[in-house]
């Protein structure tokens, strides 16, 4: 046997001993599973403290939550409340100072806009707001109408915020998403990390890349295919939601300064009016030049004036029935 078969020999055989040596047992495994544990907890408490103080859009959404389960019918010539539920072009396009001080003091009005929400998202988020004790004499559904078209599945800041334990597998059988897209609902649901890493990522990446979103926002509504089919079906599903809870269902279409809303405004105001809900487009796109808008889609604040007092009219006019 030569010197080099030697050599060979030995060296694999100290390989084995150390492979031997450095074996996983079970304790390596718990101790494994015990750090990727330890490291998830504490990534959610971070994400939990982050959210509920210091990231204004949670501690906003929080407040005004709270104060949407909190409405109450005012009765008979009483002041009448009313909740304004919708998108960013909610955030974006009404005053709330404005709208109160020109509908008080017979209606008090209350919002509560979660970015990127569809008409879907806001049947679960009703339900489960009605199951909170939120009571108020008027909801106003206020969405673009490319927001009423068939749309991907729920986002996972939507899970978290609006859906209910109750209606998770309900999501699934209306929505017909995958059991993937269901697990992604379950732990956005229960978890702030899961729920809320859409926002942390566009937070990098805005920081990154100034201009980010702006950018991908028109890129999107551009590459989107509206289908109008399923809007009467689910105006009728939310009328029929909010009127066995003794509530008054409108609906508004508010500027986007998009041309697919444009063409799709007349059809999902049609549905409306034909599901028995009060529909209006307070002010046209054509009504609004080009330095009305922030960013091609959201008002700034001089159409954020304009628009405010047309809803505020829409408004006073639906409620005055009912005093």
């Amino acid at each position: 046997m030569s010197t080099y078969t030697i050599s060979l020999e030995t060296q694999v055989a100290g390989t084995l001993r150390k492979s031997r040596e450095i074996a996983i047992g079970p304790r390596h495994v718990i101790h494994l599973v015990a750090a990727i544990a330890a490291t998830c907890v504490l990534i959610e408490m971070v994400t939990a403290r982050w959210s509920h103080s210091f990231s204004s859009y949670g501690r906003r959404v929080e407040v005004e939550y709270a104060e949407a389960a909190g409405l109450r019918p005012g009765g008979a010539g009483k002041q009448k409340s009313v909740l304004i539920v919708g998108n960013s072009t909610l955030y974006c396009g009404v005053d709330a100072s404005d709208l109160r001080s020109r509908l008080q003091p017979r209606v008090d009005p209350h919002e509560l806009p979660l970015d990127t929400t569809m008409i879907e998202d806001w049947y679960f988020g009703l339900r489960e707001l009605f199951r909170e004790g939120a009571h108020p004499d008027f909801i106003v559904l206020m969405l673009p109408p490319g927001h009423v078209a068939n749309m991907p599945p729920p986002l996972d800041e939507t899970a978290h915020y609006l859906f209910g334990v109750q209606d998770i597998l309900m999501v699934r059988r209306v929505e017909g998403i995958s059991l993937t897209a269901l697990s992604n609902i379950v732990f956005a649901r229960y978890s702030t990390f899961f729920g809320r890493r859409a926002s942390l990522r566009l937070r990098v990446k805005s920081g990154l890349f100034p201009g980010f979103q702006t950018l991908a926002r028109r890129y999107m509504l551009k590459s989107l295919t509206p289908d109008y089919s399923p809007a009467l079906a689910r105006f009728r599903a939310m009328k029929t939601l909010c009127a066995s809870n003794g509530v008054h269902l409108l609906f508004v279409v508010p500027p986007t300064h998009q041309e697919s809303d444009t063409l799709g405004t007349p059809i999902v105001l049609e549905a409306a009016e034909s599901a028995g809900v009060p529909a209006a487009i307070p002010v046209p796109n054509s009504q609004l030049s080009d330095d009305k808008f922030a960013d091609g889609y959201h008002l700034n604040r001089e159409g954020q004036k304009i628009f405010t007092a047309a809803l505020a009219g829409f408004i006073r006019k639906q409620v005055e029935h009912d005093f």
